[in-house]
């Protein structure tokens, strides 16, 4: 297939390893090229206004921010973690929100490939120390004035990429057309897909991008912007069976 399909196993883990190790599994068997997680600092990335609400949650009634404490990514869950993925042979990328994120990932593992999460708060430093150690970056096309700054064009392993800001997006938010400049360009390209289903994803592998990254959950997951196992490999046999037909039949000039 042409185009790479990646599984993001981050939402709602609660920091359980046993659901995290069931998410890599369904998306080794799912044939994701790589799965990826997300690392934040929730003080950080919490609004004041609702750092101290109390919200339900299998710990009981808890302020927001201490139900994000108990539900991040700890040293032990995120090495085993690591290992488990190196044991199923599936690449694993960090998603980092902040500067402490990121130096976390760094000390506590070998990662080599970084995501620089769309709603991160401190783009400037990660774009910045990422580039200096020349990791695989992966920054949305919105932080692309920081990115001429520090990477140049070829010289360093930038991947850009688009996404949306609402869970889910409508249809009309998706603004797909803002990747077709950097594939003309010859940027690497990807998209990180929070849109519901999988057919509004099909249509960005035709661009030319490298990645399609999607959220996959349980099958009982009820958030519209995350894939049940069938769903996502329903959407890796249409990716593929599209790429299969191009190659069978390639369009010719005329």
């Amino acid at each position: 297939m042409s185009c790479k399909l990646y599984a993001n196993i981050g939402i709602g883990h609660e920091n359980d390893i046993e659901v995290l190790k069931t998410r890599v599994i369904n998306a080794a068997q799912c044939n994701a090229d790589a799965v990826v997680i997300n690392k934040t600092t929730p003080i950080k990335l919490i609004p004041e206004e609702k750092k101290y609400l109390s919200i339900e949650s299998k710990w009981g009634a808890l302020p927001y921010l201490e139900v994000a404490r108990k539900s991040e990514l700890t040293i032990d869950t995120t090495n085993q973690l690591v290992n488990f993925c190196k044991e199923i042979g599936i690449p694993l990328i960090f998603s980092v929100t902040d500067i402490e994120s990121l130096m976390f990932v760094m000390e506590e593992t070998d990662t080599r490939q970084i995501k620089l999460h769309a709603d991160a708060v401190d783009c400037v430093e990660i774009i910045r120390y990422c580039s200096e150690r020349e990791l695989e970056t992966y920054v949305p096309i919105k932080y692309f004035t920081y990115v001429q700054q520090y990477f140049r064009k070829g010289k360093k392993p930038l991947l850009l990429y688009h996404t949306t800001e609402d869970f889910p997006p409508k249809i009309e938010e998706l603004e797909l057309s803002k990747m077709d400049k950097y594939v003309t360009q010859g940027f690497r390209v990807g998209y990180e897909g929070r849109e519901e289903g999988i057919f509004p994803t099909m249509a960005v592998a035709y661009k030319g991008i490298e990645y399609i990254e999607k959220y996959l959950g349980e099958d009982d997951s009820d958030n519209m912007s995350v894939l049940r196992p069938a769903q996502f490999y329903d959407l890796w046999q249409s990716l593929n069976i599209m790429f299969d037909a191009d190659q069978e039949h390639p369009s010719s000039d005329t």
